[in-house]
């Protein structure tokens, strides 16, 4: 999706981001809840490849340029990192290209079909929550961090993910307060979802 929405898309990674999303979201909760089904497991397999081919060609956005800090100052795997940031930052987002976050929903099998493009773009990242949530994936607080020493990082890597030049492709460019109130408010969101039972524990 970031290839996709990425300011230096192109053609040829349009269409291999296009492949990989239909392809990864007919066959991610199979791959998760039925680990055992080679097609589902291929099929991840394959739409990685294409996720990756697509990246290297267009660059990543702000997902990647606030996952690598938050990744390196809490030994977060990388794409648990990403996919702990992927609604909200998603959410920042979609605003700044609709069209495309509406194509996103439809390739992923996350809206119907026949939704409007604002319905779609404003509706996919509580359709990507709703993912995180039915895959466990941990909130912030979960995965065992200390709010204090969270929040008291937040500036640092603001500042790191600015510096990537990552968010520089991405459909709105955020300054560095928005970067670290998008931090502040995975945290909140997090500890939400946690008291909700939506969230793995």
């Amino acid at each position: 999706m970031e290839a996709y929405v990425s300011a230096k898309a192109n053609p040829f990674s349009d269409g291999v981001a296009a492949s990989a999303m239909r392809r990864l979201g007919g066959a991610l909760h199979t791959a998760c809840s039925s680990p055992a089904d080679g097609a589902a497991r291929e099929a991840m397999l394959l739409g990685s490849c294409e996720a990756g081919i697509a990246f290297s060609n267009s660059s990543v956005t702000l997902i990647h340029g606030m996952s690598r800090p938050l990744g390196a100052s809490f030994h977060i795997p990388h794409g648990m990192c990403n996919a702990m940031l992927l609604p909200r930052v998603t959410a920042f987002s979609a605003g700044g290209a609709v069209k495309r976050y509406a194509d996103a929903a439809r390739l992923m099998g996350l809206c119907d079909e026949g939704a409007a493009d604002i319905d779609a773009a404003m509706g996919i990242p509580d359709a990507l929550q709703r993912v995180t949530s039915d895959l466990r994936v941990p909130t912030l607080e979960g995965f065992g961090i200390d709010e204090a020493v969270f929040r008291k990082a937040v500036p640092s890597m603001a500042q790191a993910a600015l510096a990537s030049g990552s968010p520089n492709n991405n459909p709105i460019v955020p300054t560095a307060t928005e970067v670290e109130a998008l931090y502040h408010e995975i945290w909140d969101v997090g500890v939400g979802l946690r008291a909700r039972g939506e969230a793995a524990a």
